[in-house]
């Protein structure tokens, strides 16, 4: 049998785990052992796996590993963060799951592709971290050989971003979790105010969801402002002036 699908009860069980902590009042520290928990399942679930991770995106745009299982990881996502492009930030960006064969032969990213061919990673699976349809973040996995994930390892990795999600959310509400909580309340507030301008670009340009909030992304990057910023502006264009 293969061993992604043995892999899937793993994931289950843990997810199950995940959701019932997240019911709790969790400190600091139960929070990040889970983050921890959930990025470690990530990696077992796939035999091929270099390592996992997960990314926390901020009202800035401001992105940061929360959790990562190696420090290849941790290269990898910080070459994303640096040159502004790769799966971890499109899954993010676009909220759906980002699966990439052979990161040498994607022509998506090519920046990123070249600058992490010394790390030897040869796929990836990125899975947006979501509330209330919007993404605030991605979990994500490197393997080490080429077309190392299939549908059902994105369906584990799915279910895994959504127990991740649940908890972060819950951690807006604990005490102990301060920093995450400030964190991720930031995130979730610009959610809405970049929502807002993505309904602006979907209705001028006649686009999808997916292609306006692309057509944001480069309007921030063109302007060398945050995403944030690049909403805001938007939005008060659009504004009847004395409103």
């Amino acid at each position: 049998m293969d061993k992604v699908e043995n892999a899937l009860p793993l994931a289950e069980e843990l997810a199950a785990v995940a959701a019932s902590a997240a019911g709790l009042l969790l400190t600091g520290n139960t929070v990040s052992e889970t983050l921890k928990l959930i990025t470690e399942a990530a990696k077992l679930s796939f035999p091929d796996a270099l390592g996992a991770g997960v990314t926390l995106i901020d009202v800035n745009a401001r992105k940061t590993s929360m959790a990562a299982s190696d420090a290849l990881v941790e290269q990898a996502d910080a070459l994303q963060y640096e040159l502004d492009e790769g799966p971890c930030l499109t899954a993010w960006a676009t909220g759906q799951t980002v699966v990439v064969d052979d990161v040498a032969a994607d022509g998506r990213w090519p920046k990123w592709s070249q600058a992490v061919a010394p790390l030897a990673v040869w796929s990836s699976l990125s899975a947006p971290l979501k509330s209330s349809g919007e993404s605030f973040g991605a979990v994500k996995v490197y393997a080490s050989r080429a077309a190392a994930f299939n549908d059902n390892s994105r369906r584990v990795l799915e279910l895994l971003a959504a127990q991740a999600t649940v908890l972060l959310e819950h951690a807006q509400t604990t005490e102990g979790a301060h920093r995450l909580s400030e964190d991720l309340q930031f995130a979730l507030r610009s959610r809405d105010l970049i929502g807002m301008a993505k309904g602006l670009v979907m209705e001028r340009e006649g686009v999808s969801e997916e292609r306006a909030m692309q057509i944001l992304m480069k309007r921030a990057i063109a302007d060398r402002s945050t995403l944030r910023e690049t909403a805001v502006s938007l939005v008060k264009a659009a504004t009847p002036q004395g409103k």
